[in-house]
C-alpha cells in the first residue's frame, strides 16, 4: 500500500504577477486515468488546461513526480496536497 497523489496545487506568488499550476489525475474505476494540468494567473476566469490520458499507473505516478520537481525548481511552492491510498496488486 502508498499513497498516491492525485491533487497537487502550486503557487508562484514572486513578482511580477502571481500564478498558479494544478495537476489532478481523474479517479475512475479501471484504467486509463486521465492527467489533468491546470495553469494561469491566480484569479483568473478560464485558466489553461491540457488533459492526458495514462493507461499504465507507473507512468502516471513518475508523470505526477516529474512535474512536480519542474514546478519547484520554477520556483512554486505547493499549497495543496490529496493524495489516495494504493494498493499494490502483485501477480501471482
Amino acid at each position: 500500500m502508498s499513497l498516491e497523489p492525485i491533487y497537487l496545487r502550486f503557487e508562484n506568488t514572486s513578482p511580477p504577477h502571481r500564478k498558479f499550476y494544478e495537476v489532478e489525475v481523474e479517479l475512475s474505476l479501471f484504467y486509463p486515468k486521465r492527467l489533468v494540468r491546470r495553469w494561469g494567473r491566480i484569479g483568473c476566469r478560464r485558466p489553461r488546461s491540457l488533459r492526458r490520458v495514462i493507461s499504465d499507473p507507473d507512468e502516471l505516478a513518475r508523470q505526477v513526480e516529474l512535474i512536480a520537481r519542474l514546478r519547484e525548481q520554477h520556483g512554486y511552492q505547493t499549497v495543496a496536497e490529496v493524495r489516495s491510498l494504493v494498493i499494490a496488486s502483485s501477480a501471482a
